[in-house]
């Protein structure tokens, strides 16, 4: 029997957002980088938010194929994936931890996996793993019931932000270099808002640096029906098409 499905062409083209719970997150009054790249794209986009709180780069490269059967790549505007902070965990981590080499060809076959897909290189991006504000993550983990354990160290995080531009650089992708870019100011522990998950003021960096990506797939793209003040109020049948000519 066929699994596959025809689709229902879509009026808005989507932005797809693949990660961990840096991702998952997207939404939340503080990790909002996926609500503030849906309010700056409304009318144009539907942002779609597909993280796993957790998850790494293995798992999330399993999962990955069931995640891109749900659309038509000719819909997919921008497509970007965001993993390596849990990847990063140090090895006694055996849970989440990733090695860096393998880390590395992970990216590189999901890429690969959506270009096959008819994603084009040019419309993927890779973001590096955020850096880890040590004290603030342990003082959380030994005060969650979730997390237990601390295994996270800034510089291993740092180099696994390497390879992930260094996988972007061999697939031909964008990449954003929100490590880098969050080492480089003085507060930058203040982007967290527990060490590790996003602050308000480290989505707005990071809509900041995804903003030219976006714009570069997006800009061209009509807004999905009129205006308000566009609108032919003795003609609406006329005049209220989704794409008016």
């Amino acid at each position: 029997m066929s699994t596959n499905k025809s689709r229902a062409k879509s009026l808005w083209k989507k932005v797809l957002l693949v990660g961990d719970s840096l991702t998952q997150f997207g939404f939340s009054k503080d990790g909002s980088y996926a609500s503030l790249l849906a309010d700056y794209l409304q009318r144009k986009c539907d942002v779609i938010n597909r993280g796993f709180s957790g998850y790494n780069s293995k798992w999330c490269k399993i999962i990955l194929p069931d995640i891109l059967n749900e659309f038509d790549p000719e819909d997919i505007a921008l497509a970007t994936i965001f993993l390596g902070a849990n990847d990063s965990n140090l090895p006694e981590n055996k849970r989440q931890h990733v090695p860096l080499a393998d880390y590395k060809q992970d990216l590189k076959d999901m890429v690969d996996m959506m270009m096959k897909k008819g994603i084009p290189k040019e419309k993927i991006v890779l973001i590096s793993p955020p850096a880890c504000d040590e004290k603030a993550w342990k003082k959380f983990c030994l005060e969650s019931s979730r997390y237990k354990d601390f295994t996270k160290c800034n510089l291993t995080a740092g180099k696994y932000a390497d390879v992930c531009l260094d996988a972007a650089r061999e697939c031909g992708t964008k990449s954003v270099d929100f490590y880098g870019n969050m080492m480089k100011r003085d507060d930058w522990q203040d982007l967290l808002c527990d060490g590790l998950h996003l602050s308000a003021a480290g989505s707005l960096l990071l809509f900041k640096l995804l903003k030219p990506a976006v714009d570069q797939t997006t800009s061209e793209l009509p807004l999905v029906f009129p205006n308000f003040n566009d609108v032919d109020i003795e003609d609406l049948h006329g005049c209220l098409k989704p794409f008016p000519e």
